[in-house]
């Protein structure tokens, strides 16, 4: 956004809710499950008050038969969404062919 000559980076977030106390305690707090709010949860921030990026995806379940449960309004907080994806893909290593390794130590995947 810019006013005259000054120029502002935002964002636009998504607030979900805290986490459900009850699978974080149960999980030894490793899973983050949230709720959205509701469209009046969005938020302009500036950029610069950003600390983390994370994804928040649905917390998708397998049924003992097989089935896919797909639930409403449950998601779970991925941390650092590139690493994980770039590990599970075998990519871990260099980002496009490009010899700068990525510090593997600082994300696991799970």
């Amino acid at each position: 956004m810019r006013f005259e000559d000054v120029v502002y980076s935002l964002a636009l977030v998504s607030v979900f809710s805290l986490p459900d106390l009850n699978v974080l305690k149960l999980s030894n707090n490793a899973a983050y499950i949230c709720y959205r709010g509701e469209p009046e949860a969005l938020s302009v921030v500036d950029v610069k008050t950003i600390n983390v990026i994370v994804a928040m995806v649905p917390d998708f379940q397998v049924a003992a038969n097989g089935n896919i449960i797909i639930p409403e309004n449950r998601f779970s907080l991925i941390e650092s969404p590139f690493l994980k994806l770039a590990a599970l893909s075998g990519q871990s290593g260099t980002l496009d062919g490009d010899d700068d390794a990525i510090d593997d130590t600082t994300d696991n995947v799970d």
